[in-house]
């Protein structure tokens, strides 16, 4: 098995691509059930959550609220991730999760004119919508100014 090293997926595509790494007639040799229908039960508790939400983030509070909520709900956040206008940056804040791994980055500049619109996404177990939105809410930089 070779392992190939990359950042920020970045691999020649040449190495994993067309490398036969499944092949169906090997798969039924070893399993010869492999396409045979089963029973199985979705897990209703998981479900997703989008916010979509104008306006300029404070990072301090948005820092602030990740943090809780990755400390408390982490292991029940399977993935996040969003596209955040912060406030003071002319660039867009990519950020992706996993659990209570949380990675972000400058993205793409805001247009002239383009709305600072946030969006967000959280897949997990037992979201509570309301509580996030409520939550990301609070993170807006006039959210300060109304307090």
């Amino acid at each position: 098995m070779q392992i190939l090293r990359a950042r920020n997926a970045e691999v020649d595509l040449k190495q994993i691509l067309d490398v036969g790494a499944f092949d169906l007639d090997r798969v039924l040799k070893d399993d010869p059930s492999f396409l045979t229908e089963t029973e199985h039960q979705h897990d209703t508790t998981v479900t997703s959550v989008g916010i979509e939400l104008d306006g300029e983030v404070d990072d301090s509070r948005l820092n602030a609220w990740l943090g809780s909520l990755l400390r408390t709900k982490g292991a029940d956040i399977f993935r996040s991730k969003g596209i955040l206008a912060l406030a003071g940056s002319s660039r867009q804040y990519l950020f992706q999760g996993v659990h209570m791994l949380l990675m972000g980055e400058q993205g793409a500049q805001w247009r002239a004119g383009e709305p600072r619109r946030n969006r967000l996404v959280f897949i997990g177990r037992n979201l509570d919508r309301d509580e996030l939105e409520r939550g990301f809410a609070d993170c807006l930089a006039t959210a300060g100014a109304a307090a």
